[in-house]
């Protein structure tokens, strides 16, 4: 994750499992007429293979001592954030080439439908170009800074045109991918209209969850 900028555990998970995300994730994106939809949080996808991979103790001590040889302090007692996109249709490429900082230190990545034609949708990064900011202040700056029509554009254009060469990784289905969301740029690529990406994200460990200035931006109190 330090050198390349990300890590993988391959051949992690059964294929029963997959197979069965696989029929949840089609069925989902059939409902919502071949288009983008997005699951937040456990309750989202309960009772399937993502629901318990959020609760398993194995994969969040896995986490916590990526956390602790990566930053040199203590990993906090807290729960995954987790997310499953599903990149579909028109709206989905609406989603691609999006540039960001993640809130969390690392992101855990599982792909489950992968196009294996085409385009993609192969995930992109500029690794490890910041470090964990000391205050949520610093934080939003950063953000801003990278969150902005202009930067969005620009660096659109330069990893398009070739002239800035990002990190690829083209992800397979059954392994899990981590990296340092919080501290490196990463978007995905687009995916052909008529082919699916599905991939989970399981963050961890936001290290401005206390700010009180993050409760007032957000609009709820500090945590």
């Amino acid at each position: 994750m330090n050198r390349q900028g990300f890590g993988v555990a391959t051949d992690c998970i059964h294929p029963d499992d997959l197979s069965a995300l696989r029929t949840f994730i089609e069925q989902k994106v059939a409902a919502a007429g071949g288009e983008y939809i997005a699951f937040t949080g456990r309750d989202s996808v309960s009772g399937t293979f993502l629901d318990a991979l959020g609760l398993s103790p194995e994969f969040m001590q896995a986490c916590q001592t990526i956390y602790r040889k990566g930053t040199g302090t203590a990993p906090p007692t807290a729960p995954f954030y987790q997310v499953l996109r599903c990149l579909s249709g028109k709206t989905g490429e609406k989603h691609a080439f999006f540039f960001h900082y993640d809130s969390y230190v690392i992101t855990a990545l599982v792909p489950i439908i992968m196009p294996t034609e085409g385009k993609r949708g192969d995930l992109i990064m500029l690794p490890n170009t910041r470090r964990i900011r000391s205050s949520y202040f610093r934080n939003l700056v950063d953000k801003i800074l990278l969150d902005n029509t202009l930067t969005q554009v620009a660096l659109k254009h330069l990893v398009r045109s070739g002239y800035l060469r990002p990190t690829r990784v083209r992800m397979l289905p059954g392994n899990v991918y981590f990296f340092w969301g919080y501290r490196s740029v990463h978007a995905n690529e687009p995916c052909d209209h008529d082919k699916t990406r599905a991939t989970a994200l399981f963050h961890y460990a936001n290290p401005h969850a206390g700010s009180r200035l993050r409760g007032m931006a957000r609009g709820t109190p500090a945590a």
